[in-house]
């Protein structure tokens, strides 16, 4: 008899701590919720990064390709006139934005870099945000944006899901 009520006790609060985390979560990066497709993924650039080598139109490429990789099911559309998407409130909550900013400081060794990423809908545009610290060289910087990239939109996804109980 005791040990029977001694695993309901294990069982039941191993789910309450389950169902806990997944409630915060989802209370956290509430705005994802209502997200049905996106509609904005772009990268913006600051600093040196254009005389590094960088370029806007291939990062936010780039972005996209991860964002098909790492959003399996979610549509990126984007809105035939922004302003409306951002004026009418019921649209902005289910278009859902990402925007990576990528800011290099230098043009040679060291370059240091600040990679950034926000993420919600566009009621809510900066529902979600982290960012990366580095340096390198002017060889190594642009191949060390992607890989920032790429983890910053992996960690969005799973942040993304998990705040809508699908992950």
């Amino acid at each position: 008899m005791h040990l029977l009520i001694a695993i309901a006790l294990i069982t039941g609060s191993s789910a309450f701590a389950e169902e806990k985390k997944q409630n915060f979560e989802s209370i956290f990066y509430s705005g994802f919720k209502t997200v049905e497709n996106f509609g904005l993924i772009n990268v913006s650039l600051e600093g040196t990064a254009e005389k590094i080598g960088l370029k806007k139109e291939g990062l936010s490429d780039y972005l996209r390709l991860r964002f098909k990789n790492s959003f399996a099911g979610m549509e990126f559309k984007e809105p035939e006139n922004l302003l409306e998407a951002f004026q009418d409130k019921e649209k902005a909550k289910r278009t859902g934005n990402i925007h990576v900013k990528v800011w290099t400081v230098g043009d040679d060794y060291p370059i240091a870099y600040h990679i950034g990423i926000s993420a919600g809908n566009l009621a809510n545009p900066r529902n979600y945000e982290t960012a990366f610290l580095g340096y390198g060289s002017k060889q190594n910087v642009p191949d060390s944006v992607r890989e920032s990239i790429s983890q910053l939109i992996d960690d969005l996804a799973v942040a993304f899901f998990k705040a809508r109980g699908e992950l």
